[in-house]
């Protein structure tokens, strides 16, 4: 605590800016909405991470972390660590290469 100018006692405090980040996984292997649900607990489950949300549906884990404790790369490995599979990259797909062809 400091005095302001008039002499009065001011609180100073500082706020740390985590830097969020929403990342993708898409997932193969999810039999229906409890291996969904599973997969979710074990995202949540990792430091840093601040939310998980795993569509049955579209075979998607939607996960916001803050990439300064863990990274997207750490979270595949939970999900592998759960007893499920990451799929595997198509070419083109979302506009990106999947790296098989060096193109």
């Amino acid at each position: 605590m400091h005095l302001c100018s008039a002499g009065v006692p001011v609180a100073t405090f500082s706020i740390k800016v985590q830097k969020m980040q929403v990342g993708m996984i898409k997932l193969a292997g999810l039999q229906g909405n409890h291996c969904a649900a599973k997969v979710a607990d074990a995202l949540k489950a990792v430091n840093g991470v601040d939310s998980a949300e795993v569509s049955f549906e579209n075979a998607k884990a939607s996960v916001t972390f803050n990439e300064e404790v863990v990274s997207l790369q750490r979270l595949k490995v939970a999900v592998e660590e759960a007893g499920y599979a990451i799929a595997k990259p198509v070419h083109g797909e979302d506009g990106a290469c999947c790296g098989g062809c060096g193109g």
